[in-house]
């Protein structure tokens, strides 16, 4: 995967928010081929783009139906409870209906620490690591993406 840093992440993005993860649960799509992962996300504030809904749902492909289950590295995986800074895109559910997805799959979502920390983890990349914001403060992150152009 190719890294991406905060400025890029932010670029790609239509939506950057802070919330709280609420529920999440897997489902198959329409089609019946794959399985995918929503979490409803309960917005807690938007740091860049237009107000939305005090939640939105999350989706990425994987997840656990029955006794069967799909893997798909680097996805941003929530789980609930987690505080999150997430950087998303809007777009369709094979599902059905209209869902955000992570930009940059797992590294578009931070869990924000009681530290006051926001780290990302749960992806691998090429070439580019020193561009990932891996560890920081979640006033620094939010300034940060406040400032890109």
């Amino acid at each position: 995967m190719v890294a991406l840093g905060t400025e890029e992440l932010t670029r790609r993005s239509e939506l950057v928010l802070e919330g709280t993860v609420e529920e999440t649960g897997s489902m198959w799509s329409r089609d019946g081929k794959t399985i995918v992962t929503r979490a409803t996300v309960l917005v807690r504030g938007v740091i860049r783009g237009a107000p939305v809904q005090a939640r939105v749902v999350v989706e990425h492909e994987g997840g656990e139906v029955g006794r069967l289950g799909l893997a798909v590295s680097d996805v941003a995986q929530m789980a609930k409870g987690e505080h999150v800074i997430l950087f998303l895109r809007e777009g369709e559910s094979p599902a059905g209906g209209t869902v955000f997805r992570t930009v940059g799959k797992a590294q578009g979502k931070y869990t924000v620490g009681k530290d006051g920390m926001a780290r990302k983890q749960g992806f691998s990349v090429g070439a580019g690591r020193e561009a990932v914001d891996a560890e920081i403060p979640v006033d620094v992150l939010i300034e940060k993406i406040k400032s890109v152009r």
